[in-house]
């Protein structure tokens, strides 16, 4: 019989604003995300009606910023750049990487030194042994998202004789990919048909979206239920993880990068079926879809796991206590989170308004949110379904 060492029943809070505000959405369209954003709002971090009114011009410190590298060009052009303007006697180092690598390190002792550590979710961010998910403050939003070429993809459903349209699950990829060459469904075709995700955030992210989808469950208690109920939830959980390609550490390189292979010189998505990444990236990677002549299409999970970048105060007294906490209040300004959107992030703060801007059209607010693990133990448990396939090792507590 499985048990998740359920002990313990936390909501996770503070994530996304309720959007029917912010976007001008009828609450009859999506009303079961609202319901779900509503309650996830929660305590999002208090943000003070003027956020200048500390005086930050004479306060000192000296902070190291622990950063998942997906949020480096926010905080690098945009968050530090206008900090320095109110607060211009503390200084900032980054240390931008994946999420599995700062967790590492703050479990090895927080090598890296870090006075601020910010992961990609709360689901990476519980591999810390320290992590008090009451002590983040969450500072955007970004799904964990399937992409992939809508040639490919259409291709793959004819393979499994679904129709046009039909949403492909996480099994369903994993299924397909076993042809490993594109040839094999589709007469002509060129390339390979991969379906990878990373070791860090997104793909641990993505991975607990897909045992959720599986179960058909909102959290790791319906998951314990339907495990002991359903003995083929935990043989297609393992299908699925056993499928993938899991051995990339880093969402930015298997994303944009070269030796990702996902921007493949033969063109995007040619050793690829789909990869799981940030709807961040949507943006960017929708232009070279366009680029190559060719159609990106994105596949929600049926219920997805929100990227909720936590930031957690290391240093929390002395001088760089109050720079750390003043910085912190900055980020969640309306001025420095407005910034988000440029960079394909969903604000944290449900006062920027964003209804208006181009960057919306990416966000889809037509999606079932499940409730990420809420300690160590729901986590590590969850992992423990597969934990017989030596891949699941990179994945560290």
């Amino acid at each position: 019989m499985y048990k998740l060492h359920l002990y313990t029943k936390t909501t996770l809070t503070a994530f996304l604003a309720t959007l029917a505000f912010t976007l001008g959405i009828s609450s009859y369209a999506y009303a079961g995300w609202f319901d779900k954003i509503s309650s996830l709002w929660g305590q999002t971090v208090e943000t003070t009606q003027n956020v200048y009114a500390e005086n930050w011009s004479i306060l000192p410190g000296n902070i190291r910023l622990c950063v998942a590298k997906e949020l480096k060009g926010w905080i690098n052009s945009n968050v530090i750049p206008r900090f320095a303007t109110k607060a211009p006697r503390i200084s900032i180092i980054v240390e931008a990487h994946g999420s599995g690598t700062l967790v590492d390190a703050m479990n090895a002792g927080n090598t890296m030194r870090c006075d601020i550590l910010i992961t990609g979710s709360d689901v990476a961010a519980m591999r810390w042994n320290g992590y008090n998910i009451r002590n983040r403050t969450s500072v955007a939003y970004s799904p964990t998202v399937w992409v992939g070429d809508k040639e490919k993809l259409d291709a793959a459903r004819a393979y499994l004789k679904k129709a046009a349209g039909d949403r492909l699950t996480c099994n369903d990829l994993v299924e397909v990919s076993k042809k490993r060459r594109y040839s094999r469904i589709k007469a002509g075709g060129r390339g390979r048909l991969m379906v990878e995700m990373t070791t860090s955030n997104s793909g641990q992210s993505m991975y607990t979206s897909c045992v959720y989808s599986i179960a058909d469950a909102l959290d790791p208690q319906e998951v314990e239920s339907k495990l002991n109920k359903e003995p083929a939830v935990e043989d297609k959980v393992r299908a699925f993880f056993k499928g993938i390609t899991f051995r990339q550490n880093s969402t930015t390189t298997l994303t944009i990068k070269p030796r990702g292979q996902f921007m493949h010189p033969n063109g995007i998505s040619y050793k690829h079926l789909a990869i799981a990444t940030y709807e961040s990236f949507l943006p960017q990677l929708d232009k070279e879809f366009t680029k190559q002549g060719k159609v990106m299409e994105v596949i929600y999970p049926r219920i997805s796991i929100l990227n909720n970048f936590p930031a957690v105060r290391i240093t929390t007294t002395g001088k760089n206590g109050k720079a750390t906490e003043a910085f912190i209040k900055y980020m969640m300004s309306e001025e420095a989170q407005r910034g988000l959107l440029r960079f394909g992030f969903r604000p944290a703060n449900p006062k920027v308004n964003y209804s208006g801007e181009h960057i919306a059209k990416y966000f889809n607010n037509n999606i079932e949110v499940g409730d990420a693990p809420a300690s160590q133990q729901m986590l590590r448990d969850m992992w423990g379904i597969v934990s017989d396939e030596p891949k699941a090792k990179a994945v560290r507590f």
